[in-house]
This record gives C-alpha cells, sequence and structure tokens, in this order.
C-alpha cells in the first residue's frame, strides 16, 4: 500500500470486525440478550464500572474511600487497580441501564486499539506499510492472551500501550527524543501499576540481556544509551509517584497481608506442556484458575520465531541476546521462583501467568525481524527446512499429548496442521517470488483468519450471563436504596437478604457490609471471621448479621425478597432475588415499604456511626475462637454492665435415622449405618418469646455434605468461610415455641463442626442499644471522606467509639485540635474524649498521597526547568 494511513486503518478495523462479528453471533448486549459478563468481569468489575460512573458524576469523594466497600475501605488503591483506563470515560456517556453493552463496546475498542498500537509501531520502526502488516497487527491484537482475559479488560491497556513503550525504546537506541518513552510508560504505569511492573521487567530484561551481548541495535556509546533509559524510567516514576505512592500503602494493609507467596524452587509443570497452547482453541473455562500460558499466535509467526534463530544473515550477537530472553521467558511461565517475580512475589488467585502477553509480543516481534530478513536476503532453504522440522516435531509431540490436554479437542489439532501446511507452503512460495503484492495479502488473510478462529473456538467454550441479570437487578435495587434516602439523608448502612454478587453496595450505590476486592484490607476480612461473617482473603459477606452485629454496625435498614405465593411462579422470581441467607429476626424490624418483589426494613436498635463508650475496655485485643463468645466480649467492651447477651441453647428428643447415635451434636461426626439410604439427626429446639436463635458452624460444613431444614425449611447460608460462621436460625414470637431442626447427612461421614446453639433476648439487644444512644456522635455533614458533627461526653475515662474502620489515612480533629485515633477490636476507630461537649471531624486522605503529589509536582518543574534550560543553551 502507498498510503501510511490505509494500512492503520484496517489494523484498527479487522480486530473490531471479528469481534463484533462474534458478539453478534453470540447475541452479546447491545447486539442481543446476553452479555459479556462472566467470571470476574460479572461477579466483580461490573459494579466497580458503575461506582466508577456514580463517583464522577455524583459523588467525587467516592475516589477517595467509599464505604460501600465492606464496612468501609480505601478506594484510592482500588481506583489504581481497577478503573484508570481512559477508555472507562465512555461509561459516562451512558445510564446505569445499559453497562454490560457499554462494557461490550469499550472490549471490542480495546481489540482494536491494540492492533493500531501494533500496526502503529512496525509502520514506524521498519517503515512497513504493506499487507503483512495488517497480518501481524491482527496476530498481536486476536492473541491467544487476549482473548483468554478480555474478562480482565482492566490488564487490555498493557497491550495496547506495550508497543508504544518498545517504539519509545527504540527511539532513545535512535538516540531520538525520551518523550514517548516518558508518556507511553508513565502512562502504563498510572493505568496499572500491575501490568505496568511486568512491563518494566519485560524492558529491563531486554536492555540488560542485549547490553551485555553487545547487540543492542544502536551505534551510540552504550553508558549514554543506560543513562538516557534510565533517566527516563526515573522520570515515569517520578510523575506517577502520585497514584504509585499511595496505592504501596494501600498493598501493605490488604492484599500483601493474605496473598500467596510461597517461594518454592520447582518446576510447575513440564515446560514442554506449554507447546499445547499453540492449538487454536486451546483454552477453557477450566484453564482460568490453574492452567498454563495463553500464548496462541499465528502459525506463520512460529515459523518465523524458529526461522530467526537459525538464519545465517542475521548477527549472532543479536540470535543469542534474543534467545536468552526467550529462554528467560519460557522458564518464567514454568520455573516457579520467576512466575513469582514476574507477580509481585504473590502467586496469582486465578489467571495464571499475567505477563505472557509479553512473550506473545516478543515472538511476533521476532517473527517480523525474521520475515525482513527473507525479503532482503532471501529464504535461507536449510534455514527453513530445520525450522520447520522443529516445529513438525513440536506439532508430534502435541499429537502424543492430546489426551492429557483437557482443553484440546481433536478437531482443533486437526486445524492447527491445516494453518501450518499453509503458512509453510506461503512462506515457500516467499522464498520463490519474495516481494509480490497477491503473497502479501494472502498472508494478511491467513493470519487474520487463523486468529478469528481461535478467537471463536477459545469463546465458545465460555458460558456468560444474560444481559438482563445485571440490568434488571440494577433496575429494582436502585430505586429502593433512593427511596431510603430521600426518607433518610444520615449515615447509616445497609443489609439484603438477597444477592447479585458480594459488590452489590457499589452497584445499588449504598453503604453495606460486603465486597469482593483484590485490594480488601486484611482487618476488615479479619474481623468479619472474628465474628462469624463469610470472609475470605478478596472477600467478606455480611450474610449472617446477630441482632447485635445488626445494632453495632450501624446496619440500619435491610432489602428482603418477598415470599413467592403460589399465585407467582417461581420462573418470575428473578435469580438474584433468590434468598441469599436466612435471617427471621427480620421479624424483630419496623416494615416500611414494599413492591413486588421486596421488603424494606428499619432496624430500631441499629447504633449511630460513633457513640460514647469507656476507654479503659477498648484496649482489650485478645480475640476468642467462638464469634458468639467474641460478640459477647464486644458487648461488654461498649456496655460493661449488659453482661452476656448470647446463651447457651438447648435442644431436646434427639432422633436418628439412619445414623448412628452420638453423645453430643456438638463436634460430632454423623456416621450412615446404610450408605444407600437418607440420613438424617433431628431435635426440637425450645423457643422462648421475644428471643433470637443462632446456630455456629465451622468452616469445613460445606452444603453438599450437610443440609439443615427449620420446620422443612432449609436453612440457607452462604458457604465458604474460612472461619466458623453464625446462622439465624429462628427468632421467637409473643409466646413461647419449639422448632425442629433436621440434620441430613449427604455424605458418609459428616463431622457436625462447631455446631452449637445460643439465643438472645430482645429486651437485651434494646438496652444495649439504649445505653449506647445516649451519647451519640450527631453528624451534622458527611461525605465518604469527612464527617463532621458534635458530641456530648457525661462522664470521664470515656472515648467517642465508631465503627469507621481504622486507617492511617484517617485524621480527626477534636475542637479543631489534631488527635492521634486509636484502634479498637483490631479494626475499628475510637479517639479518647473528655467530659463536655465536642465538635469532631473525622477526614480521610489516602496515606502516601500527599508524598506521591509533592514529588510528582516536584518531577513536573524540574522537566520544565531542564527544558528551558536546554532551549536557551542552545540559543546560546
Amino acid at each position: 500500500m502507498k498510503s501510511k494511513r490505509y494500512p492503520l486503518i484496517l489494523c484498527f478495523l479487522i480486530p473490531i470486525i471479528v469481534t463484533v462479528g462474534y458478539f453478534i453471533f453470540r447475541h452479546f448486549a447491545p447486539f442481543g440478550n446476553s452479555s459479556i459478563l462472566t467470571v470476574d468481569m460479572g461477579q466483580q468489575y461490573i459494579d466497580f464500572f458503575a461506582h466508577y460512573r456514580d463517583t464522577l458524576l455524583h459523588n467525587p469523594s467516592g475516589i477517595l474511600y467509599s464505604f460501600a466497600k465492606g464496612l468501609g475501605g480505601d478506594m484510592f488503591g482500588t481506583w489504581s487497580y481497577y478503573l484508570m483506563s481512559p477508555v472507562n470515560l465512555l461509561i459516562l456517556l451512558f445510564p446505569i441501564s445499559m453497562l454490560p453493552s457499554v462494557l461490550a463496546l469499550m472490549t471490542i475498542l480495546k481489540y482494536g486499539l491494540a492492533g493500531l498500537s501494533f500496526g502503529y509501531f512496525l509502520q514506524k520502526k521498519y517503515q512497513a506499510t504493506d499487507w503483512p502488516v495488517i497480518g501481524f497487527s491482527a496476530s498481536y491484537a486476536l492473541m491467544g492472551w487476549m482473548v483468554a482475559n478480555q474478562l480482565n479488560m482492566l490488564w487490555i491497556d498493557a497491550v495496547i500501550l506495550l508497543p508504544i513503550i518498545f517504539l519509545g525504546i527504540d527511539n532513545i537506541l535512535k538516540h531520538q527524543s525520551t518523550k514517548l518513552y516518558i508518556i507511553s510508560f508513565t502512562a502504563m504505569l498510572i493505568i496499572n501499576y500491575y501490568m505496568g511492573w511486568m512491563v518494566a521487567i519485560f524492558v529491563s530484561a531486554y536492555m540488560v540481556t542485549f547490553g551485555i551481548a553487545r547487540a543492542l541495535p544502536t551505534s551510540y556509546s552504550y553508558g549514554k544509551i543506560f543513562y538516557r533509559w534510565i533517566k527516563a524510567s526515573l522520570i515515569s516514576g517520578i510523575l506517577s509517584a502520585w497514584i504509585l505512592i499511595p496505592t504501596f500503602f494501600s498493598l501493605l494493609t490488604s492484599k500483601t497481608n493474605y496473598s500467596k507467596n510461597e517461594f518454592r524452587v520447582r518446576f510447575e509443570y513440564n515446560p514442554l506442556d506449554i507447546l499445547g497452547k499453540f492449538i487454536n482453541g486451546s483454552f477453557d473455562f477450566k484453564q482460568l484458575p490453574n492452567g498454563t500460558a495463553n500464548i496462541f499466535v499465528a502459525s506463520i509467526i512460529i515459523i518465523l520465531f524458529a526461522y530467526y534463530y537459525l538464519s545465517p544473515t542475521i548477527k549472532g550477537r543479536l540470535r543469542i541476546a534474543s534467545f536468552a530472553l526467550t529462554v528467560f521467558f519460557v522458564l518464567s511461565m514454568c520455573f516457579q521462583p520467576l512466575d513469582l517475580f514476574w507477580h509481585g512475589m504473590q502467586l496469582p488467585v486465578w489467571y495464571p501467568y499475567r505477563f505472557s502477553f509479553i512473550f506473545s509480543f516478543w515472538m511476533i516481534l521476532t517473527a517480523v525481524e525474521a520475515f525482513k530478513d527473507i525479503l532482503t536476503n532471501g529464504l535461507h532453504w536449510k534455514t527453513f527446512i530445520g525450522s520447520t522440522l522443529i516445529i513438525l516435531i513440536g506439532m508430534i509431540y502435541i499429537g502424543t499429548k492430546i489426551k492429557s490436554f483437557e482443553y484440546l479437542k481433536p478437531e482443533n489439532y486437526v486445524w492447527g496442521w491445516i494453518y501450518l501446511i499453509l503458512s509453510i507452503g506461503l512462506i515457500v512460495f516467499y522464498g520463490l517470488y519474495r516481494k509480490n503484492i497477491l503473497l502479501s495479502i494472502a498472508m494478511a488473510i491467513l493470519m487474520t483468519g487463523e486468529m478469528s478462529l481461535n478467537f471463536v473456538n477459545s469463546l465458545n467454550n465460555i458460558s456468560y450471563l444474560n444481559n438482563s441479570d445485571y440490568t434488571k437487578f440494577a433496575s429494582i435495587t436502585r430505586p429502593l436504596v433512593d427511596k431510603i434516602k430521600q426518607s433518610d439523608k444520615g449515615f447509616y448502612r445497609t443489609g439484603e437478604t438477597f444477592s447479585r454478587t458480594k459488590n452489590d453496595a457499589l452497584t445499588a450505590g449504598f453503604n453495606g457490609g460486603s465486597i469482593f476486592s483484590s485490594t480488601l484490607e486484611s482487618a476488615t476480612s479479619n474481623f468479619f471471621g472474628n465474628i462469624g461473617q463469610p470472609n475470605g482473603d478478596a472477600y467478606v459477606f455480611y450474610s449472617n448479621g446477630t441482632m447485635f452485629t445488626d445494632s453495632l454496625l450501624s446496619m440500619k435498614y435491610w432489602m428482603n425478597e418477598r415470599p413467592v405465593t403460589i399465585k407467582t411462579s417461581q420462573k418470575t422470581m428473578p435469580q438474584f432475588l433468590s434468598t441469599l441467607t436466612s435471617k427471621p429476626d427480620l421479624s424483630k424490624y419496623d416494615l416500611t415499604s414494599q413492591t413486588k418483589l421486596t421488603n424494606t426494613y428499619k432496624n430500631p436498635y441499629a447504633l449511630p456511626l460513633g457513640f460514647v463508650s469507656p476507654e479503659n475496655s477498648l484496649k482489650t485485643t485478645v480475640v476468642p475462637n467462638n464469634p458468639i463468645t467474641y460478640q459477647n466480649q464486644l458487648a461488654q467492651q461498649l456496655d460493661p454492665k449488659i453482661g452476656d447477651l448470647f446463651k447457651s441453647a438447648n435442644y431436646t428428643n434427639v432422633s436418628y435415622h439412619n445414623i448412628y447415635p452420638v453423645l453430643d451434636l456438638d463436634n460430632a461426626v454423623l456416621r450412615k449405618k446404610n450408605m444407600m439410604e437418607q440420613s438424617y439427626v433431628t431435635i426440637k429446639v425450645p423457643i422462648e418469646k421475644n428471643t433470637s436463635y443462632y446456630m455456629t458452624m465451622g468452616p469445613n460444613i460445606s452444603n453438599t455434605q450437610l443440609s439443615v431444614l427449620v420446620n422443612g425449611n432449609s436453612l440457607v447460608q452462604f458457604r465458604p468461610a474460612k472461619k466458623t460462621v453464625v446462622a439465624n436460625i429462628a427468632t421467637g414470637g409473643t409466646a413461647n415455641d419449639t422448632i425442629n431442626v433436621k440434620f441430613y447427612a449427604n455424605a458418609n461421614d459428616v463431622w457436625l463442626q462447631d455446631v452449637k446453639l445460643y439465643k438472645v433476648n430482645d429486651q437485651k439487644i434494646a438496652n444495649f442499644a439504649k445505653d449506647l444512644k445516649k451519647s451519640p456522635y450527631k453528624i451534622d455533614r458527611w461525605s465518604n471522606h469527612k464527617f463532621t458533627g458534635t458530641v456530648n461526653v457525661k462522664a470521664k475515662q470515656q472515648a467517642l467509639t465508631t465503627t469507621i474502620p481504622y486507617s492511617k489515612g484517617w485524621h480527626v480533629k477534636v475542637d479543631n485540635h489534631s488527635v492521634t485515633p486509636k484502634k479498637w477490636a483490631k479494626m475499628f476507630i475510637y479517639v479518647p474524649v473528655s467530659k463536655g461537649p465536642h465538635h469532631v471531624t473525622f477526614t480521610y486522605w489516602p496515606q502516601g498521597l500527599g508524598i506521591g503529589v509533592t514529588i510528582s509536582l516536584i518531577g513536573v518543574c524540574l522537566i520544565i526547568g531542564e527544558y528551558y534550560y536546554n532551549k536557551n543553551k542552545k540559543v546560546i
């Protein structure tokens, strides 16, 4: 092509055409009723994008902090990992009801930008404007990593920026301006520091490896080249310090405390097994949690890649350096210490070898160099035959192992042979005719066709949510929350007995108690486990609240699904309004509103965000293993005269059906007599009037092993959990009663781990709430990151106690004097205050943000100063 513009247009459009065609075929919104929501995209990211929209349009303080993140948490680190892509701005142009459609459009756009970026790179570095540029760009934009990780769209910007960053390196090697490298690498660090770390490793490995081999493509002094590169890299770090430094502090309180970082010198699998990923369609759902690296590229790329290392007309130093870097990549994808290093010394949970897109880039870049060599020096037939034999041996190896590669279908293996043979034939013709327009077009078509086939075959192995699964949930919950906010403009938290995801609060816009995020503070997860709520390394779920925790944590409102009546078919109930957790305690709360699908309750015992309690008792840090014991301890810390809220509950009339009798249900093992018959234990629990009842269940009890029925109704609970959870089994009305509880053993041996019964009287909870409401923190104004209010302390040695999660980012002023906040329950903030009235302000500012902004501003000033210094120097 004579014009430089047309190849770039096609580099951009072809991946878009492929993606749009497939999205139409799968009926993804906006082209149908399905969606691109799957795994983390549907369970986590889409809710963050809803928060992104609400924050930028309505509540900017949500960038710093949000009480929709669990009980409250830093959002700056969340934004730096999930939400900094400039493409996200498209979300602001559409209503929340179209969010799944917008995410599909953003995904399509990112595929196109990846192709455009690589095409631009080839055009600038090699002055290439022919049809093969389109083929190489399609191979890059549609590579196996992109297809496997399109659901992790927060990482895809790295694929878009990598060619530009490498082009910036090329400019440095040519002793040209460092601007492109600084701008692109700074953008990478700001958009996603995690991917930026991986790109930094690659760039450093390239410079060092090729530098040692004296193979850098430059005619300038290596000392000057390295100085300019290091200086430019430091400038990028300084310019992005405003986001990197607070993110670092955020990680210290979250991911670094619970991520797997086991260092073991071992191979994670046979390195040869990675060859299976060069066959199209070599991806399925099982590959997401623990598969091998996704490195699929076109067959032509693989042939040219092997050809490069055998070509006699390519300098030996270049081949040695390139081979060394390739070995480093291959070892990184199977040798655990290197794998750990690429992932910031923390093994990933799901989506392994997240850096493998860089290896695909390296393969395509090397193949371009080999293709350039063929066009310049002709095809070396011995070299070509040798490289082809190597690849054929690899294909035969894959064939012998095809049964062990569960993701590899025989028909895809056949397609692999077809494209390999066609690619070999095309290169043979290139050897005979070299520069031929028909061969160039055929090359672009062949690579695009193979990448498109892999795109289809790979994504056909993944299932997706319907568009309505999200949009209907948002359309039901957001009006509910808006109605609550209109009637109550104070601060409170809201719970729900149904759930779409753990991040519902971000979509619906309420202060909740659940979250699923890689940036979850470890203290929050630990606290949830201590009080008997489901928790994990990256999630907490407030699904098992007791009357006490509802009161303590300001759970003032509850959204509850309405029971399905005989007239309402179960099919008409949205799946996300199915019961998440059984909560009989709602009958103690006030019903404030109803819709066809939901009830809204108000908790009269909910405490304010802050209240006065004795200071000395807050210093206790011992955490009992039993969550009910711990709840009693917390209640006594806050209200010493309250005594034990919870007491043990009794059960009677134990009967066994096909189960060997046991002395006590607590920690008993239920053993079946006849393995084929239904097996259960029945107990009767006397229910006192105006009393709530709970049962603890250990973390090793799973829903598949044990089913619990209360009066014939399933006790619905979210599983799994890391620690013992508390389940609400019954609540007494105005008269005494009795319930039947059945434990169904669904396995031959079932361990009733930590199964104990407890009760709490309503009056006890009422007295507890009444005592702590006597001296409340009266909030005058509040936002996500700031509270202003007053408190009247009526005795000495008291503290303003809050359920604001403790963080060094919170700053407190009492009567305009800064005070140091302290931590209670290893989780929340309290402030010692003297007797009398006080004006108290809580302000959140991410730790390290001030330092980071200062460093970045100094960097900008130095850059401007150096610019004018050099400009004046030239004039003189």
